[in-house]
């Protein structure tokens, strides 16, 4: 396989009590992303939370979510004409979430696709890859479950397989986390960047119809965390995310952050973005191992990022790297 690294972004509001802007949190860092690439001739990939704007859709009475689905499908449309990679991305709490008094009411009860019955599912996935087929006129081919909940494979696989996507994103290797809302356990996953499986994400099977392109993981150790924690404290205006909202908090695994060496991955948000070359260096000393995968999200994008970022292209680029989309 030729060296390649893969640039992803989950294109998403904030699932927290805030759910943030759509300018602060999609559109202002999508355009800064897409001049990024347009610099260095390379090629993102963008998850989009297409349940958000299937159920924007049902707003379009209201002024502004009308307006906030037509700038956001016009600026998905124009990065998919520009050759970026529009993929599948799937939140399904927003069956559960309202928009009142001018804001989203976020309920993450059923935060996970294994929340629904099968039905539920197919629904589910196909009514919001149709959303996304409308508006850039073609199909996904691949997909990233949010809050990387893919798990059991068994619930969604007939679904994607409905909808011919067969490339997953959403497993990095020893990820795990147990939360009242999010779960997910990939400590099983091969020490691979991709394989193929058919029932069970973190088993290979070459036979498989699916294809597992991985995350690519990392390790962080506390001192990063008072590290970041300090920069955001006092210089927010470099190191604070763009978007406006809060995030979903476990607060016991934010603590845990501080005291004990945390599994994580290749990310481009914030001041995460610092560590992209050094996790290349150390990848290209694993036999085999010709591909990166960074995630990073628009919303969780600050100004130092973009700088790393920037930099990154160029020193990936000049190793030889082929930074475009999964399906190329």
């Amino acid at each position: 396989m030729n060296k390649t690294v893969n640039i992803t972004f989950d294109y998403e509001l904030f699932f927290g009590p805030e759910s943030g802007s759509v300018n602060k949190c999609l559109i202002e860092p999508t355009n800064l992303l897409f001049d990024l690439a347009k610099k260095h001739d390379v090629k993102f990939v963008f998850f989009v939370d297409a349940g958000f704007l299937w159920h924007l859709k049902k707003y379009l009475h209201i002024e502004k979510c009308k307006a906030e689905f037509d700038r956001v499908s016009e600026q998905i449309k124009k990065l998919s004409d520009n050759g970026h990679e529009i993929a599948l991305h799937v939140h399904p709490h927003w069956e559960d979430s309202i928009f009142e008094n001018s804001t989203w009411k976020i309920n993450v009860n059923r935060y996970k696709l294994s929340d629904f019955n099968d039905s539920g599912v197919e629904q589910i996935i196909t009514k919001y890859h149709q959303t996304l087929i409308e508006i850039t006129g073609k199909s996904c081919k691949s997909f990233r479950a949010g809050g990387w909940c893919m798990q059991p494979f068994s619930k969604i696989k007939k679904a994607l397989e409905k909808n011919n996507i067969f490339v997953d994103s959403s497993v990095y290797r020893n990820g795990f986390h147990q939360y009242t809302a999010q779960s997910y356990d990939f400590r099983t996953a091969p020490d691979k960047t991709e394989w193929n499986f058919e029932d069970n994400e973190c088993i290979e099977n070459t036979a498989g119809k699916f294809s597992e392109i991985a995350i690519t993981p990392s390790v962080l150790s506390p001192s990063f965390y008072f590290g970041l924690y300090l920069r955001m404290k006092l210089n927010p205006g470099k190191f604070k995310p763009m978007g406006d909202g809060t995030w979903l908090k476990d607060k016991n695994k934010i603590y845990k952050q501080f005291y004990s060496r945390t599994d994580h991955f290749a990310c481009c948000d914030g001041f995460f973005a610092s560590r992209l070359k050094p996790i290349l260096l150390n990848l290209e000393l694993e036999a085999g191992k010709n591909r990166m995968l960074i995630l990073g999200h628009p919303k969780s994008m600050a100004k130092c990022s973009f700088t790393y970022l920037d930099e990154f292209i160029f020193f990936a680029k000049n190793k030889g790297y082929n930074i475009t989309t999964l399906t190329q």
